[in-house]
């Protein structure tokens, strides 16, 4: 009797066993089933669909043409203004070149961190590729439950890859993204694993999308942002004044006003203070996106994503979806490329340009990225 009642409740745990594996099995796939219909909606490229879909191998015509008038629309008004002393740019080239070909600090890189490059180009007509107004690098530290945003200035002067000595900007009119990607890796010995391109059309959805940011905004920034706005409006074919601000202080910005409140560079006169914005917009679409609902984040994705361009592989993208409730739980730290005391402000072929101390700041990518400390 004893024996048949042992029988009973192993024949009744396997059947629970069998029924509990059945649900998790059904829960997998249905999740697998419907992150596989998010991703199909991205544009996801391969090194080779992303030079050939975007026509961007080095030396084409519309390259070379784009670059030409990179340096052009970034040149200061004042047409008085002399280069820097010839000696001073003879510096700077060396520098360059010993970084790029006497450096022998080994390309970082560590499994335990996943850097994700964040492409911004300034792109104003949807069917148009414009050039890499922002540059971010999102590292996911799992050892140290980091998640770092570092900004690239776009003024920095370095080797581009193939090419002569440029802003870093322009690498990716040159060559897109596969482009911008060594740029970064050869002269920051930061190992880059993917890319995240959009532009200014998907930035201002974005933001609707998530119903705005809230940002501390002053009176100087409010006759910049109006600007932009304006701009935009005219574009689009809008009265000029839609969607101007008219009083200072912590505002909810919609898209268009989120956009001209990251782009904006005349308020502080620098890039740094610009990079330093764009960070602030992106801390806030990250809290956002951690709290956001489920039917929230459906209807955003599929919104969204098709309107992405990356390189990230459906594996990755489906591992970074499941992982999203562990990575909110992580510190979010941002800082920016140069660091101070790092840099000096050249002029080469009129264009106003960033010197920078390669070694300084691949020491500090070593600390802040991968918390490697001397």
């Amino acid at each position: 009797m004893e024996i048949n009642n042992k029988k009973l409740t192993q024949k009744i745990f396997l059947k629970v066993a069998i029924g509990a594996i059945s649900v998790v099995a059904v829960i997998i796939l249905a999740s697998y089933l419907i992150i596989h219909r998010y991703i199909n909606k991205m544009n996801l490229v391969t090194s080779e669909d992303d030079i050939t879909n975007e026509q961007m191998e080095c030396g084409s015509e519309e390259a070379a043409e784009l670059a030409s008038s990179l340096e052009a629309d970034y040149k200061l008004e004042a047409v008085d203004i002399a280069d820097s002393l010839e000696d001073e740019i003879s510096h700077l080239e060396e520098k360059i070149r010993n970084n790029m070909e006497e450096n022998q600090t080994p390309i970082m890189q560590d499994d335990e961190v996943f850097n994700i490059l964040l492409i911004g180009s300034d792109t104003r007509k949807p069917e148009n590729r414009g050039r890499s107004d922002a540059m971010i690098v999102v590292s996911i530290n799992k050892k140290t439950k980091t998640i770092t945003a570092t900004s690239i200035l776009r003024d920095i002067y370095l080797k581009i890859p193939g090419k002569n000595n440029n802003r870093i900007n322009a690498a990716y009119v040159y060559g897109g993204a596969e482009l911008l990607m060594e740029t970064i890796e050869q002269n920051f010995r930061l190992k880059v694993d993917r890319y995240a391109s959009v532009d200014f059309y998907v930035f201002i959805d974005i933001i609707d999308a998530l119903g705005g940011v809230t940002l501390d905004v002053t009176e100087k920034e409010i006759k910049v942002i109006n600007n932009f706005v304006a701009e935009f409006n005219r574009r689009t074919d809008q009265e000029e004044t839609f969607d101007q601000l008219t009083e200072p202080g912590i505002i909810l910005l919609n898209g268009k006003q989120a956009l001209a409140y990251a782009r904006n560079r005349s308020v502080g006169n620098n890039d740094f203070e610009r990079t330093a914005r764009q960070r602030r917009v992106l801390e806030q679409i990250f809290l956002k996106v951690k709290d956001i609902g489920l039917l929230e984040l459906s209807n955003l994705m599929n919104k969204l994503l098709p309107q992405v361009i990356t390189n990230l592989t459906e594996g990755e993208i489906f591992s970074l979806i499941l992982s999203l409730p562990s990575y909110a739980m992580y510190d979010l730290q941002q800082w920016s490329i140069p660091v101070n005391g790092s840099y000096s402000h050249l002029r080469i072929r009129g264009m106003s340009v960033l010197g920078i101390d390669f070694d300084e700041n691949i020491r500090e990518i070593e600390k802040r990225i991968f918390g490697i400390e001397e």
